[in-house]
């Protein structure tokens, strides 16, 4: 008991990883599991520690003393893509003015440990962590948050916890729109190219489609329904594909900018002329569709707008001005030249 109490005495100044260790009488190494996050411990004892940290008010060493040296981790998925360059340029005017450093990395769309980055992002001793378009594991969330690292999710695929701060975007809107101007337009066979079928945002746009079809009395035909992933050569094949047909689309709703212009080449190499033989509509408004001819009608994806929301917001947490950020921006449809009404058959 009188070391539990010299312990509670020093918690009134400075309480250190020894004194923690004495109260729940563990090795300071435990301790400092614990706190930054690391495996290693059980259940009962990290339980226990961290307990003790709270009726303690322990401050982590692991934030930074002041902006100028605080550093934001950001990690992004498909770096070698124009959608992550739009994250990078969003990112850095959030940042701008702010004194925190972005540390950017990037990681496969593949299975991929968090753990290793993770460890880096306590060893810099970061303030804050943006991971965007990918889907990081709660029990990760819950190691940063150990850290005392604040986290914000942008553009995520996968379900997030209703405590976890983030930025998306209104898919099923955008998506629901693009199917109703093909719908307007009077196209009635309306091919999907979807993307990877465990993303939120893949579902939520097929459902959007999904939802006006529907809505206009129109059969979806399973056939033209295809696609994995948001890639030019998955456009590409799935365009082949259905260019081929007997009775082909007279329109298609890429789920991303890159699959249209896939579907470009597809169009061109099967003789179709855009938008005279088939109508595509994409999503994003990449910054490069302005180089496809006819230019793209897209649904415009605010990706730079959420990448800049997401770092002022994750500065806010840090700073301790917001506590909790969940926002979707809305979307919108851009027509330009690549829809028009279908030819009659």
């Amino acid at each position: 008991m009188e070391q539990i109490a010299a312990a509670s005495q020093t918690a009134k100044t400075k309480l250190t990883v020894a004194d923690i260790a004495a109260i729940a009488k563990v090795s300071a190494p435990t301790v400092s599991k614990v706190i930054n996050g690391r495996p290693g411990v059980s259940d009962a004892t990290r339980e226990r520690i961290l307990t003790i940290l709270r009726e303690h008010h322990y401050i982590s060493p692991v934030a930074p003393s002041s902006h100028k040296t605080g550093i934001i981790e950001l990690l992004i998925s498909h770096p070698h893509t124009a959608w992550a360059d739009e994250i990078l340029v969003g990112t850095l005017e959030g940042l701008e003015g702010s004194g925190y450093t972005p540390a950017v990395s990037s990681c496969p769309p593949v299975e991929w440990s968090f753990d290793p980055w993770i460890d880096e992002a306590v060893r810099h001793g970061a303030s804050g962590a943006m991971i965007c378009l990918t889907n990081i594991p709660a029990a990760g969330i819950e190691r940063l948050r150990r850290a005392g690292i604040k986290v914000i999710l942008v553009d995520p695929t996968g379900v997030v916890p209703q405590d976890v701060s983030m930025i998306g975007s209104s898919d099923y809107q955008g998506a629901n729109d693009a199917t109703r101007h093909l719908v307007q337009l009077g196209h009635r066979r309306i091919a999907f190219l979807k993307g990877p079928d465990d993303w939120r945002t893949c579902r939520a746009r097929f459902n959007g489609y999904r939802s006006m079809m529907e809505e206009a009395g129109l059969p979806i035909d399973p056939d033209l329904v295809l696609g994995e992933v948001y890639y030019y050569d998955d456009g590409y094949e799935c365009g082949r594909r259905l260019f081929a047909m007997d009775d082909p689309p007279t329109a298609v709703f890429a789920s991303s900018d890159m699959q249209a212009a896939g579907l470009y080449q597809a169009a061109q190499e099967a003789g179709l002329a855009i938008p005279d033989d088939v109508s595509i509509v994409g999503f994003d408004d990449l910054p490069y569709v302005r180089f496809l001819s006819p230019q793209l009608t897209t649904v415009h994806h605010a990706i730079q707008d959420m990448a800049r929301l997401g770092a002022r917001s994750l500065v806010d947490m840090i700073n301790g001005e917001e506590a909790l950020t969940r926002i979707d921006l809305l979307t919108h449809l851009e027509v330009r030249g690549s829809t028009t009404p279908p030819k009659r058959r």
